[in-house]
């Protein structure tokens, strides 16, 4: 924000909409915050714990620099909430779930044009961009001490994705990434069809079954 350009009048005017925007983050974090755990105590995984991306977390001790990106601030942009991890019934293999809150697929979505994440002119418009949850899914065999767990390298890959998509690089391994625009969780109803048909996708694609804790 270049301040020494602006009236008085536009300066109070711009920090209004700062004000806006913060209050509108709170009521979509708190939203977001709600979607999460009803998903993970309806498909039944253990964990709630999370990890932010996009860019570097801040200071435990809260020691901060001047050359930290601006992203570093901004925990809801891109954040993964890892939901555990499962054993099938026969004890053979165990399958992780983390599902990744994707608040702007405008970098990803012109990541190969040249964008560069601390220039959002570089960005997709936001019109051409989407808001989205990755549901990522990983079947190992139980004994598998790596199972390549990459969130990292997930986002960058299918961010910008639409259709699900099954992942086979290693013997044993399957991975699924299953991106959902986060306009579809209307209510309880749209989101509980949702998980229907994830879990319907998954146990096809990987042969195993687990089921919504109705």
């Amino acid at each position: 924000m270049e301040t020494n350009k602006l009236t008085d009048a536009q300066l109070k005017e711009a920090f209004c909409e700062v004000r806006k925007a913060h209050r509108l983050i709170y009521e979509y974090q708190r939203r977001m915050q709600d979607l999460t755990w009803f998903i993970k105590n309806k498909l039944g995984f253990p964990d709630y714990k999370g990890y932010k991306k996009y860019s570097n977390t801040l200071s435990p001790r809260n020691t901060i620099n001047y050359d930290y990106w601006s992203w570093d601030w901004i925990y809801t942009y891109v954040y993964e909430y890892y939901l555990g991890e499962v054993t099938t019934e026969n004890n053979d293999n165990s399958w992780r779930l983390s599902v990744i809150q994707i608040s702007d697929t405008g970098f990803y979505k012109n990541r190969k044009q040249g964008a560069v994440q601390t220039k959002i002119n570089s960005y997709a418009p936001v019109e051409d961009s989407d808001s989205k949850l990755l549901f990522y899914l990983s079947l190992a065999p139980k004994e598998t001490k790596d199972y390549d767990w990459n969130t990292d390298k997930t986002i960058i890959q299918y961010a910008d994705e639409t259709n699900p998509v099954k992942i086979e690089e290693h013997p044993k391994h399957i991975q699924i990434v299953y991106p959902v625009s986060l306009s579809k969780f209307v209510n309880e109803e749209s989101t509980m069809q949702i998980m229907r048909d994830f879990i319907e996708y998954c146990n096809k694609e990987t042969g195993i079954n687990f089921e919504i804790q109705e």
